[in-house]
């Protein structure tokens, strides 16, 4: 779980926009409060976040691996390839050593987003992040994931759990304009408040998934769920698509 959703850390913020007078701050932090209390009272850690029809012939992507906390549950639990894709130096020297030995696990030193750059990043544990200055920085390399998608020559992806700070508006627009999403079975993503524009531009983003995708949970700014929608009508809650490359779209919007 992302560091700015820690209990104590949420209760100095709220803090914060009652003594600046921010009132539509001060509200949606309660409203963020209560969902994660919501989360945690549900144990979506555990009743959300794993539990997958996944199998050992699955693949998997974890975009911002950290420090491989799903990545050690998922694989202990279905035993799927994985793709994990972490850019700062340190936590992906510590999946190395972790995970290294697995021949399922392939660990990338660069992060997923909509074109290829090399940027410089706020470190700061879980939540490191291209979006937010000061403390300790390092550049990192971030890669298109339609470049990256082709190079590896995956036609299915059956979960690909996204967790990148502030990123993932910017990956889930660029997999929607490409129909990348199309190869996706599901997709677990956090969506975070700080990125501007954030409530409108989830908005988007969801309004554009349900064209192929509908919602298995939704905790907003938590974590959420999207399923393909069912191709095969005799098991609805599956879903056999495949992408072929050659379906990928170049065209930017």
């Amino acid at each position: 779980m992302d560091y700015r959703n820690n209990p104590m850390r949420l209760a100095g913020k709220a803090w914060s926009f009652l003594r600046s007078g921010d009132i539509h701050g001060l509200w949606n932090a309660a409203k963020h409060r209560r969902t994660l209390t919501k989360w945690y009272r549900e144990n979506g850690e555990q009743s959300r976040r794993f539990n997958y029809p996944l199998n050992s012939d699955s693949t998997v992507f974890d975009i911002g691996g950290y420090r491989g906390n799903f990545v050690r549950e998922i694989v202990a639990r279905y035993n799927p390839r994985v793709y994990v894709f972490e850019p700062v130096p340190q936590f992906f020297e510590h999946l190395v050593g972790e995970f290294g030995a697995n021949p399922k696990i392939r660990i990338c030193d660069y992060g997923l987003s909509d074109v290829d750059s090399v940027s410089p990043m706020a470190i700061a544990d879980e939540g490191s992040t291209i979006y937010m200055t000061g403390g300790m920085r390092k550049m990192v390399r971030l890669r298109d994931i339609q470049n990256v998608v082709r190079e590896l020559g995956i036609s299915r992806i059956d979960l690909i759990k996204i967790n990148i700070e502030g990123g993932e508006y910017k990956l889930l627009r660029r997999m929607l304009e490409t129909n990348l999403i199309s190869a996706c079975q599901d997709i677990q993503v956090q969506f975070h408040s700080f990125y501007p524009n954030s409530q409108r531009l989830r908005s988007e983003i969801r309004r554009s998934l349900q064209q192929t995708h509908f919602v298995t949970y939704d905790y907003p700014f938590v974590w959420e769920n999207w399923r393909m929608r069912p191709t095969n009508t005799a098991h609805p809650e599956s879903s056999d698509r495949t992408l072929n490359l050659s379906e990928f779209r170049t065209e930017r919007s």
